[in-house]
């Protein structure tokens, strides 16, 4: 199961140990997204040098990716993007991917963001949307500095992750 992170604005972005413990949980891929940056690929450490570029003042979506679904490659890296609105998915949808896209991918491309386009991001449509897809899942949307999401989250220092699996590397050596 992948993880998502959300940094509101004003919030320090987490310690290169809780990334790395977040990378090697889920280490099949990571990406970013702030109001004004998108960044995603395989490559840790070009991907901390990109998030150190980051503007504090900004809120910041995280996702380190477990394939499910997909191949390992770039492109099914969350977060996705379509025109302004960012999307990170932890979990597994039953909708069926095609042409080697997640399920991620494709719920977004489908159904969320065309539902986001025509009724806003925090529309009761967009919601009945989500709930019909989300199941045990977890959801995160940003349009600008406006962020939202769906599911439980953990907030440990200022941040909220999606599970806290990764929380097991910080304290046990491998």
């Amino acid at each position: 199961m992948c993880v998502i992170c959300y940094i509101p604005k004003g919030v320090k972005t987490p310690s290169k140990q809780v990334l790395k413990a977040m990378h090697d949980t889920n280490p099949h891929g990571m990406g970013f997204c702030t109001p004004t940056m998108f960044h995603k690929g395989l490559n840790f450490d070009y991907f901390l040098q990109q998030l150190s570029k980051r503007d504090i003042s900004e809120p910041c979506i995280l996702h380190f990716r477990l394939a499910t679904n997909g191949s390992i490659k770039r492109a099914n890296c969350h977060p996705f993007m379509q025109g302004d609105v960012c999307f990170a998915h932890n979990g597994i949808l039953r909708v069926r991917a095609k042409n080697d896209m997640t399920d991620s991918e494709t719920a977004f491309v489908k159904y969320l963001y065309p539902c986001i386009q025509k009724y806003g991001l925090h529309s009761r449509q967009l919601g009945d949307v989500v709930m019909n897809l989300i199941g045990g899942s977890k959801f995160i949307f940003m349009q600008g500095d406006d962020v939202t999401y769906y599911g439980e989250f953990f907030k440990r220092n200022g941040c909220y992750y999606s599970n806290l699996r990764f929380t097991y590397r910080l304290y046990h050596q491998f």
